[in-house]
């Protein structure tokens, strides 16, 4: 019964060390991609099943990062050197990827942070967890910098929602770096039915 729990447990945590994003592509051009995000949330990023619609299900092998919290705990943090790196947002809030270049790529913010408790609840230790999700749509160029910023937004009416910018990373005339709107990618917002 140990040899199969140690089978077990070292399959699981092989199959979660393979992340095929901490490497260029091998079977094209690549580009760099900081996914950062602000609150203090855990967020999962992965690519998504559908471009079209989010999911709670994803492509098989599609996970790219973890950040917050349980970025430590997993042990996903990634860095590539990329230019402009957030000192004050920390560790656990930043990881660098390599993506596929010079053709569309998709992938999906899943953050979940404690929205409220509920007062003898065991389950969950009385904590009352929501999800906010968005998926990004660009079609990066090949070796270039980009940073996805994934936070809180205030709404018209004054609640909150999650938002992502995307932003180019590139050099000014001083040879100092700067992130840049990306002006032509797409963020979707609608559940799958």
């Amino acid at each position: 019964m140990k040899k199969i729990s140690l089978m077990a447990a070292v399959t699981l945590l092989s199959g979660c060390a393979v992340n095929p994003y901490l490497q260029p592509m091998v079977d094209g051009p690549s580009a760099k991609l900081r996914l950062a995000s602000v609150p203090s949330n855990n967020n999962f990023v992965a690519v998504p099943l559908s471009e079209s619609c989010i999911s709670t299900e994803f492509k098989h092998g599609g996970h790219i990062a973890t950040l917050g919290v349980k970025a430590n705990l997993v042990r996903s943090l990634s860095r590539l050197d990329m230019p402009a790196y957030d000192e004050k947002l920390g560790d656990s809030h930043q990881n660098e990827v390599y993506i596929p270049a010079q053709k569309p790529f998709s992938f999906q913010f899943n953050g979940v942070g404690i929205s409220g408790f509920t007062p003898g609840q065991t389950d969950s230790g009385g904590a009352l967890y929501s999800w906010c999700r968005k998926i990004i749509t660009f079609t990066p160029v090949e070796n270039a910098n980009y940073e996805a910023l994934y936070d809180y937004i205030e709404l018209p009416n004054g609640k909150e929602t999650c938002g992502v910018k995307l932003f180019e990373i590139v050099a000014d005339e001083q040879s100092k770096y700067k992130k840049v709107e990306v002006d032509n990618y797409q963020v979707v917002e609608n559940y799958c039915k």
